[in-house]
């Protein structure tokens, strides 16, 4: 049976993230399979590499589905399913892979975007966090490596239980700033990420780069597991950018 991958871009603002639900069809899973089953007139099931929350987009997410139907003409098949899907939803390529091949249990690195503005935006700004305090880098710097050591994210995420006991190694944390310091834009990339754990993680840096929460404090609670006051930054800034395989 052929498997077949496809690259995505999607604008998640006004969707109930990624994965199909019952109370609600607002989902881009949902609208991938009901498309590509018109064309290949048979059900499948779509698997994607990150199944990111409502309100985040991606540059490039990458999911897979098996079906009997060949297609033989990529070119066409991509151009009909783009002209089914809405404007939110763009399919960028599809190609055939090995039978094993599984979006999500496949990727070794998935990597994720953060844009943050401190200053008023009116071209482009639903896609950027305003955010107007002042930033000790040094600070935001400190945090970084810490989090970049750090293995048990209990803390950080709103799973209330994990397979894998909160657990995930965190390959890259950095940031870049331009527009001479008004915009920031944050990367992060993990072999898995949990419930709402990059926006947890954003918003304890900037938290601590503001002076708004104690550094040695929020490190000794989150090593311990405890609970802490958390604020998770707005979805509409955050972007899946990649996988790597």
């Amino acid at each position: 049976m052929p498997n077949y991958k496809l690259i995505i871009e999607y604008d998640g603002r006004n969707f109930n993230g990624w994965q199909k639900q019952r109370h609600t069809k607002e989902t881009i899973q949902e609208y991938l399979e009901s498309a590509i089953e018109i064309l290949v007139r048979e059900k499948i099931t779509l698997y994607a590499a990150g199944r990111t929350d409502a309100g985040v987009s991606a540059f490039n997410q990458s999911a897979n589905f098996k079906a009997e139907t060949k297609i033989p003409d990529k070119t066409k098949f991509l151009y009909s399913l783009n002209s089914i899907l809405p404007d939110s939803i763009t399919v960028k390529s599809i190609k055939n892979v090995s039978p094993d091949f599984h979006a999500r249990y496949s990727a070794r690195k998935r990597e994720y975007l953060y844009f943050v503005t401190r200053e008023k935006r009116s071209i482009g700004g639903d896609f950027f966090y305003n955010y107007n305090y002042d930033l000790d880098f040094s600070k935001i710097d400190d945090f970084i490596g810490f989090i970049k050591q750090l293995e048990y994210f209990k803390t950080l995420c709103k799973n209330k239980e994990d397979s894998h006991n909160f657990g995930s190694i965190i390959y890259d944390f950095d940031y870049k700033i331009k527009r001479a310091g008004k915009e920031i834009i944050f990367r992060i990339s993990a072999n898995r990420f949990l419930h709402s754990m990059v926006r947890s993680i954003l918003g304890c840096t900037l938290e601590i780069g503001s002076s708004k929460k104690n550094t040695d404090e929020t490190k000794k609670s989150i090593l311990k597991g405890d609970k802490i006051r958390i604020y998770y930054l707005p979805s509409n800034a955050l972007f899946l950018n990649k996988i790597l395989y």
